[in-house]
């Protein structure tokens, strides 16, 4: 059941009014609580705009020793030319794409998720989908058999632990408690999704809950975390609006502007959806609005006006610095972009027809993708184990 309670609000009140005082990259202030995007990680606001030269061809970079899974997904560190990619067999690796053939180094090994999950009585096999950089020295990601969020040290072989969420096999939808013996919050992870981070002393970790159409915050110091829905009704719909009453249809990639809007790509919707926070309601909830920010709803790929322009299950959306929108459509294979101006393209290929005729990657795959500092968009696709490289 999903429960929101007037006590938690007023927690969260707390909890997130000293990150009202955010300051915006050209040091203006923002009135959004504890959604200024991550200055550690690729949370969104991240890199220049792509300079791409149609048509163009992604690159392959080869892998030794990662092993790419259909769950698995990329993000980048800041300042560095660092991705982090979750692997196959609950692994986590992290790659160091400063030249062509990257430098690989085991995070989290195979049997490590396994062995924390029996520690809570829990048998199976464990993938890691999303993942993002929390601070200095810690990742966030996000488990799919336990339905809960992990963390582990980037800086320490296996050293990891549970974030958040009550781990069960059996998904559920509530607002809590990250952790504890009672009153602890539940997620529905049943198809790979992403997470963001926030440029806070205790960074908020913002979830795509695919499985219960929702997006939601864990925000706190440790040790008193809470989860909160920020929007989504649980059940599948397009409506914008009030966040009381708006709802989403799987939304599975998340993202953060330097505005400190969220972006949702919907990939049963077919539409990318922001969603602006004004701050927490007093009586449960949280004030703020939903709307549409590229597609008609109809599966498609073809170039237009952020309303008309089709997108066909789109996945893993990334906003850069300069205000563009990158993303996938699955369904096709093609790398979309919204640009300054509002408009839709393909901008890989010479326009969207030639794109949906010899796609980028191969459509129907699972993919993520992030972009490094010095403007390098990487690809993951998931479905195909291959991690492509778009260079500027």
């Amino acid at each position: 059941m999903h429960l929101r309670s007037r006590s938690t609000a007023l927690i969260l009140v707390a909890l997130l009014a000293p990150s009202c005082r955010n300051a915006n990259s050209d040091g203006s202030s923002s009135g959004a609580p504890g959604l200024a995007p991550s200055t550690l990680g690729a949370s969104g606001c991240i890199g220049p705009n792509q300079v791409f030269s149609a048509p163009q061809t992604p690159v392959a970079v080869p892998l030794a020793t990662a092993t790419i899974g259909p769950y698995s997904q990329i993000t980048a560190r800041q300042g560095s030319e660092l991705l982090y990619l979750t692997g196959a067999n609950a692994t986590v690796f992290a790659l160091d794409v400063s030249n062509p053939v990257p430098v690989e180094t085991e995070v989290v090994g195979a049997g490590a998720v396994s062995f924390v999950l029996s520690l809570q009585g829990i048998a199976g096999t464990p993938e890691l989908s999303g993942v993002a950089v929390l601070d200095a020295t810690h990742l966030v990601l996000v488990e799919h058999l336990s339905n809960t969020l992990f963390s582990c040290d980037s800086t320490a072989h296996n050293s990891l632990g549970i974030h958040a969420g009550l781990p069960s096999t059996t998904p559920g939808f509530a607002d809590g408690l990250a952790s504890g013996s009672s009153g602890v919050a539940r997620f529905s992870f049943g198809a790979p999704t992403q997470l963001v981070t926030t440029n806070d002393t205790d960074p908020s970790v913002l979830v795509a809950d695919v499985g219960n159409h929702a997006l939601r915050l864990v925000s706190g110091a440790p040790g008193s975390r809470f989860v909160t829905t920020l929007a989504g009704t649980g059940s599948a719909g397009s409506s914008n609006g009030s966040l009381s009453f708006s709802s989403f249809n799987g939304p599975s990639g998340v993202t953060l502007t330097c505005n400190h809007q969220v972006i949702l790509s919907e990939r049963g919707g077919n539409r990318l959806r922001s969603v602006q926070i004004t701050g927490p309601n007093p009586f449960g909830g949280w004030f703020g609005s939903t709307a549409t920010v590229a597609g008609s709803g109809t599966a498609g790929t073809t170039e237009g006006s952020s309303a008309n322009a089709e997108l066909d299950a789109p996945l893993a959306p990334l906003t850069t610095s300069a205000g563009e929108i990158y993303w996938i459509d699955s369904g096709t294979g093609v790398l979309r972009r919204k640009k300054s101006d509002g408009s839709c393209d393909c901008p890989l290929s010479l326009d969207c027809a030639t794109a949906v005729t010899t796609p980028n990657f191969p459509a129907g795959h699972a993919y993520s993708l992030t972009q490094t500092s010095s403007g390098v968009l990487y690809v993951l696709d998931a479905t195909g184990g291959v991690l492509w490289r778009v260079s500027p």
